[in-house]
């Protein structure tokens, strides 16, 4: 079963946001008649490092944002407001290797690896079900809104819209917050029923929805923006160590002469340190390096002009049967059988 294990919902004095996410909650606010400038420099924050792609911003304070145009307007589901205003680059590259992936689980793949260069503190999980998938996100307590937190999936959903069409959506929806007034607009804009006061926030997906190929589809495009996000990832000052190992792997991985100590080596560590680093996030380097090359494996048995040896010599396997042995333990398929079931 695929699993991704939540992030613990508790604040730190670093927790910070993309700009771009920024940006659409200006957009948001303006959209909806409020004084955006006036909200902005009342917390104190300046509009055009706002509009600089690259930087950071405090997340408390966009908390403030969100949860003061819910006051001011009087409207508890003002989230999905980011639907309407929605912009292509809203999550960075991570917007385009999302476009890109080939379906929209890829997509969500993505998502659950490079979400800190959203926010830095997210809360989700991603896992499959026996319906097909689960997708779940929390509030983190002093960072982020019930508000904010819905404009992040209303925005999410409509990246996927984008790729899929105007109709996708869940099969159902639970919330844990009670706003039966507005039970009516969550149905509509989630295509689906929503049960309310829940233990949990989650989109329910059937497997068709997610696992059908998407038209803007362009694997070589999203690999491209995998790495421009890793690459991101690892040069923002508190970095986290697995985005700084993930991104090494990514560069080196092709060249077939990764190995751990040339990762250490490379981050300015020494192996033992590297090792209790990656021990204090819960992984291990052996377990960073499985999980690219699953990663890479998926995407790239995509590509039909790719062969499986070429592939297979790629990710650094001494073989193909070697490849082909560590592909069927990771999905439970052989390269063969999992590229034919993802061109019926």
């Amino acid at each position: 079963m695929m699993h991704s294990k939540p992030i613990a919902a508790t604040t730190t004095e670093d927790a910070t946001l993309l700009a771009n996410w920024v940006e659409l909650a200006y957009r948001c606010l303006v959209s909806r008649g409020l004084d955006a400038a006036d909200i902005f420099a009342g917390l104190d924050i300046d509009p055009v490092r706002a509009q600089q792609s690259d930087s950071r911003i405090d997340s408390f304070k966009i908390k403030q944002i969100w949860d003061m145009a819910a006051a001011r307007t009087g409207d508890l589901a003002f989230g999905l407001t980011a639907a309407e205003v929605a912009f292509p680059a809203m999550f960075n590259s991570l917007s385009v290797s999302m476009s890109a992936s080939e379906s929209l689980l890829d997509a969500l793949q993505r998502f659950m690896r490079f979400r800190r260069i959203i926010d830095s503190t997210c809360v989700n999980t991603l896992e499959e079900t026996e319906e097909g998938y689960k997708f779940t996100w929390a509030p983190v307590q002093g960072c982020e809104s019930n508000v904010g937190a819905e404009a992040f999936v209303a925005a999410l959903m409509t990246l996927c819209r984008w790729g899929s069409g105007p109709d996708f959506g869940p099969t159902r929806v639970t919330l844990s917050h009670d706003l039966p007034d507005e039970l009516e607009r969550y149905q509509q804009f989630f295509n689906a029923p929503v049960q309310l006061q829940t233990a949990e926030n989650a989109l329910y997906f059937s497997r068709e929805s997610l696992e059908s190929p998407i038209v803007t589809a362009n694997q070589q495009l999203a690999l491209v923006s995998d790495q421009i996000t890793a690459d991101y990832l690892a040069r923002t000052s508190h970095a986290d160590i697995v985005d700084q190992v993930h991104s090494k792997l990514l560069d080196f991985l092709p060249q077939r002469i990764v190995s751990e100590e040339l990762i250490a080596e490379e981050l300015n560590l020494s192996l033992r340190s590297l090792q209790r680093k990656l021990q204090e996030k819960g992984t291990s380097y052996d377990s960073l390096f499985q999980n690219v090359r699953r990663e890479l494996a998926v995407q790239l048995l995509n590509d039909q002009q790719l062969s499986i040896e070429e592939i297979s010599r790629f990710l650094g396997f001494s073989s193909r049967s070697n490849f082909g042995r560590a592909f069927k333990r990771w999905t439970g398929a052989t390269p063969r059988e999992f590229r034919q079931r993802c061109s019926e």
